[in-house]
């Protein structure tokens, strides 16, 4: 039997969705919610083999809640419900999720169902896919969080790169530095650069990335060497190596 969970904030469309999928012997809608956060919270309690998940969501969307998975290690298969046009759903077909159009068609999710069978049978792993299709959204900025977790703890947490300071690399570790609050990424800087949107963050030294606009002013040094000193309650201070003061300096208009 494949477990599957339908996360939709409109209650008339997971109905519809769970009759139809419950018309197959081989599937159980095992859980329903309205939100990406409750989602969540639930696939911690009790995964499922896949999700049907709608895009558009209040508090965390489809797309974040998707690329929130994509840092499990086994993930469930993830189906978009979509009413988006035509050149983001070729971006959904390049990694191989499967997508379905509303209102939903019961010969389109016969198709569907047909993929899900196959992709279980063969036990392929979709973590790499979901990766993947994380940092397309990312770089698109159709998904806007970051992962982290508390030092000591398992659990995942949703980042706003808008509330982040600063990102700092020491040793092999990397966190997200936020008022009162620091947190560690799974990924490194050079990943994260790549990620966050380029107008707002940028790399002052190799071992940190800062939020432009948590930047208060910038001090000078000696030998042509400078400090970005931030907005946040300590005022902190983040070294800016000379040979990306340049670069910097285009970018912030408080100079």
């Amino acid at each position: 039997m494949i477990r599957v969970m339908i996360v939709d904030d409109e209650a008339p469309a997971r109905e519809r969705l769970a009759g139809l999928i419950g018309a197959d012997p081989d599937f159980q809608v095992a859980a329903q919610t309205a939100n990406g956060l409750e989602a969540m919270r639930l696939l911690k309690q009790d995964p499922v083999d896949l999700v049907f998940l709608d895009i558009q969501m209040p508090e965390m969307n489809g797309l974040e809640l998707a690329s929130y998975l994509a840092e499990w290690k086994t993930p469930p298969l993830i189906v978009f419900a979509t009413a988006y046009d035509e050149y983001a759903v070729k971006a959904f077909e390049a990694h191989a999720i499967d997508y379905i159009l509303k209102p939903y068609d019961a010969e389109r999710l016969k198709k569907t169902f047909a993929t899900v069978k196959e992709q279980i049978r063969l036990q392929k792993s979709v973590r790499g896919k979901l990766v993947s299709l994380g940092e397309d959204l990312m770089k698109s900025g159709a998904v806007k969080m970051v992962v982290g977790r508390k030092r000591n703890s398992k659990d995942r947490i949703m980042i706003d790169p808008r509330e982040v300071l600063f990102f700092q690399a020491h040793l092999a570790e990397v966190t997200a530095h936020l008022e009162g609050q620091e947190l560690i990424v799974s990924k490194t800087l050079e990943a994260l650069i790549k990620l966050l949107d380029p107008p707002k963050f940028v790399q002052p030294h190799r071992s940190y990335i800062v939020n432009l606009a948590k930047v208060e002013k910038v001090v000078p040094l000696f030998k042509e060497n400078y400090e970005l000193v931030l907005k946040d309650s300590k005022h902190t201070h983040i070294p800016l190596s000379r040979h990306r003061s340049q670069e910097i300096k285009k970018r912030l208009t408080n100079w």
